[in-house]
């Protein structure tokens, strides 16, 4: 049972969200060179798609990793601690445990989520990439059932007047996850049931935006069952509460822009069977920051705290402030050459400064003979990352170990990337569009924690290197769209000498997706290849390995109304894992086999 406290009603009375067309806090779609990829949530609804971690999965070169009922994302082999989510430009990472649980937001908060691939220091300091997701502009409401009891609404009311906006929007999901699964830890593999599996997440945003001032609150609570590894049945009971409260203001003034914002943590632990285990922790962070222009460039200077209080009297506290200046290219985004450099300085308690600098180019070759157009980019950059208050692994309290640790630092993230785009999009003259990048990574004081070691908490490793390739293809008839992405990394940690293999980075991995619309009807087909993934400490060896996997996902869409004002309403019924393949998105812990899920979207405007 969720409870939403009294704080939250008075937060969503106070609070809106920003119209990220009239103020500056949108974020960028990427700085020049750097490799990205987007979708519209109007586009996954299309696919049967109807809560945020499964729109995230349909986005190129993103990862997806889920157990403990939490979503981690990936973005070339980083961890879920280095990749940056922002929200309008809001950073939505936790103060405590460094990631952004993104099943905690509404997908109808939801307008568009971007990728930006590898590190960038200039906002905020994203390791390994930055996720940025962008506000709904349209109303829409969702009603869901599907297996294993899901269940859930999810809607967002919008309403502009004049030059300001306002709107709500929120979301309620409940699952209970008991579905079957083959436990091979015992002399022989035996089928069992998921038992106090259950999640139920309730999430709330307000908005209300002006050509100037911008207020935005999101809040959310979680609760479910703490089960451990399929092997492992003595958590089976343990139940975990978490609450999350983000709330900022923004003024733009003359030709600066002040922005204030307050994040807020916290989690609730507990083992009936034995209540000495019991933990709970709260953490926080605010930041006011203030950026314009200077220099014909753009400056950013941001003062922040952070806190944390855990039982078992653990307390942190930390300040920290950066100052950042960024120059690009003036030019319009159809110019023949786009450029960006720029640097930032962070200071933070008991850390000395630390200086990080990025720079980026993209040439444009137009009209050649064929009617295609070209681009090579380049970027090269740095970033650093300073232990999340944790670094603690809130999944497991019962064993929390405070360790100091080092800010981990990328000394060099470099890509070299081409694209390429033909055609109209007819039949005769389909439109194609490519994209290609060698990349590699090497991070100093890596922070990492090893699943499957009894340390429960990051260390500080030596050096993580990752090398490799990625890339994206997209064919477009006027009724059928081919996309294929894929990427291939070599992804290593040093440590003395010892050579390991970073856990969870598969050496290759696959899309094929095959979509065909017509004016009522969109069905969708989704093909994904994983390769093994390793998953503890130790050289590369299968036994240390998740073995590969494939698995397909179905889904249709039916639209029905032909009306203007409800032309955008659909029904879509989705099938995931069509096959019933049996894996593990993280180590011991299995995932749904075959699910389906039904959906009435009710939305009164025509996609795009």
């Amino acid at each position: 049972m969720l409870l939403i406290a009294l704080p939250l009603i008075a937060l969503l009375q106070a609070t809106a969200v920003l119209d990220t067309q009239r103020v500056s806090s949108a974020p960028r779609r990427g700085s020049a060179g750097q490799v990205t990829a987007r979708i519209t949530t109007r586009e996954a609804r299309a696919r049967g798609i109807t809560e945020t971690r499964a729109l995230l999965g349909q986005l190129p070169l993103l990862g997806v990793r889920s157990a403990r009922g939490e979503t981690g994302l990936s973005i070339r082999g980083a961890r879920r601690e280095q990749v940056a989510v922002t929200l309008d430009g809001v950073p939505l990472n936790d103060p405590a445990t460094g990631m952004a649980d993104v099943a905690d937001l509404p997908m109808g908060l939801i307008g568009a989520a971007t990728t930006l691939a590898g590190a960038d220091p200039m906002q905020v300091g994203a390791v390994g990439g930055t996720l940025a997701l962008t506000t709904a502009a349209d109303p829409s409401f969702t009603t869901t059932a599907g297996a294993f009891g899901s269940r859930g609404v999810d809607g967002v009311w919008s309403r502009p007047r004049g030059r300001s906006r306002a709107f709500v929007a929120g979301a309620w999901r409940t699952s209970a996850n008991d579905f079957p699964f083959v436990n091979r830890a015992g002399a022989g593999p035996v089928t069992e049931r998921r038992i106090n599996n259950d999640e139920e997440r309730l999430s709330i945003a307000g908005g209300w935006s002006t050509a100037r001032t911008q207020l935005v609150t999101v809040v959310g609570t979680a609760e479910r069952g703490m089960v451990g590894p399929a092997n492992v049945r003595a958590f089976d009971a343990d139940r975990a509460r978490t609450s999350r409260a983000l709330l900022r203001a923004q003024q733009v003034v003359g030709a600066t822009v002040g922005r204030l914002a307050v994040r807020r943590f916290a989690m609730r632990y507990r083992d009936p069977t034995r209540p000495v285990l019991d933990a709970q922790a709260a953490a926080h962070a605010a930041d006011v920051e203030w950026s314009g222009p200077v220099f014909r460039g753009q400056w950013q200077a941001n003062v922040g705290q952070d806190g944390l209080q855990a039982s078992g009297g653990v307390r942190q506290a930390r300040q920290r402030a950066f100052v950042s200046q960024r120059w690009a290219s003036s030019q319009g985004p159809e110019a023949r050459m786009q450029w960006e450099v720029g640097a930032r300085v962070d200071a933070m308690t008991g850390v000395s400064l630390k200086g990080s600098a990025a720079a980026g180019a993209t040439w444009r070759v137009a009209g050649t003979a064929t009617g295609a157009q070209w681009t090579v980019g380049v970027r090269a950059a740095q970033a650093l990352r300073a232990p999340t208050l944790y670094d603690l692994y809130f999944s497991a309290p019962q064993r929390l170990q405070v360790r100091a640790l080092a800010p981990e630092r990328v000394r060099l993230d470099a890509s070299l990337s081409v694209a390429g785009q033909r055609g109209r999009g007819t039949w005769h003259q389909p439109r194609l569009a490519i994209e290609g990048a060698l990349v590699t990574r090497e991070v100093a004081n890596a922070i990492i924690w090893f699943p499957g070691n009894f340390g429960w908490s990051p260390a500080n490793v030596g050096r993580e290197q990752l090398g490799g390739m990625e890339g994206q293809a997209t064919v477009v008839w006027p009724t059928v769209q081919l996309r294929v992405w894929g990427t291939a990394y070599r992804a290593e940690v040093h440590t003395g000498d010892l050579r390991i293999p970073t856990p969870y980075v598969p050496r290759g991995d696959g899309v094929v997706q095959l979509e065909w619309r017509s004016s009522r009807w969109t069905t969708s087909a989704t093909g994904r290849a994983m390769g093994a993934r390793p998953f503890t400490a130790g050289p590369r060896d299968p036994a240390f390995e998740l073995p590969p996997v494939a698995r397909l996902d179905l889904g249709l869409a039916y639209r029905l109304s032909r009306r203007a004002r409800w032309s955008g309403t659909l029904l879509s019924l989705a099938l995931d894992n069509a096959t019933g393949v049996r894996w593990q998105s993280v180590q011991g812990f299995p995932m749904p086999g075959r699910t389906w899920q039904i959906a009435l979207h009710v939305m009164p405007h025509s996609p795009s």
